[in-house]
């Protein structure tokens, strides 16, 4: 329960402390007491100036800066989610899939001969003996994660950009994780098919 006095849908003054409330009039004469109604939190909504208003008069959010801030929303979450990328590995583990990842295993596979075998730190720190050819499996999975990454971010990129409404925006939820996900979704239907061309082949 919250008290409040309005104007024009807009609350001039609101607390859930109705004492509180009355001990502030006397600096405002324009009201009183008698102006002073209670509200459930169901009859009251913020504004996105920060104000607050009775249910169903705050002001949306222009569409256009809605929609700029949720697209650095995005870049903010795609940066994120690509330093901390990983993928699980056909070699058997979990593998760090970021640029520095693949920057290191290409220094691995330029300086071992294709006999050698190596000590490999996986995402979870531990470590797996490695030949040259699962590098380069590696190298080539990290490249694979990486476009997928991208495509996950292009195709969230397009839903804020088609979306008609700040109310739509405000739906569309853009952390590291649902980017992840997305991408995994791609990986998984992209591996689906080709397994179906397998069998149908």
């Amino acid at each position: 329960m919250k008290y409040g006095i309005v104007e024009n849908y807009k609350f001039i003054l609101i607390d859930d402390d109705l004492q509180r409330l009355k001990n502030t009039l006397p600096f405002m004469p324009k009201w009183k007491e008698t102006d002073i109604a209670p509200y459930e939190d169901s009859e009251i909504e913020q504004g996105y100036d920060g104000a607050w208003y009775e249910k169903g008069h705050a002001p949306q959010r222009p569409l256009e800066e809605a929609r700029t801030e949720k697209l650095a929303e995005l870049e903010a979450a795609f940066d994120t989610a690509s330093r901390e990328a990983h993928c699980t590995s056909s070699v058997g583990f979990e593998i760090d899939a970021d640029e520095i990842a693949n920057r290191n295993i290409e220094g691995l596979v330029l300086v071992m001969q294709p006999e050698e075998t190596t000590l490999f730190r996986a995402y979870d720190n531990t470590f797996h003996e490695v030949t040259r050819e699962q590098l380069e499996t590696m190298r080539k999975e990290i490249v694979v994660n990486s476009q997928y990454l991208y495509q996950a971010k292009w195709t969230m990129e397009a839903r804020i950009r088609a979306a008609e409404t700040a109310e739509a925006l405000k739906i569309i939820v853009v952390t590291p994780g649902t980017l992840e996900e997305l991408a995994n979704s791609f990986m998984n239907t992209a591996a689906g098919h080709t397994k179906a061309s397998i069998v149908n082949g």
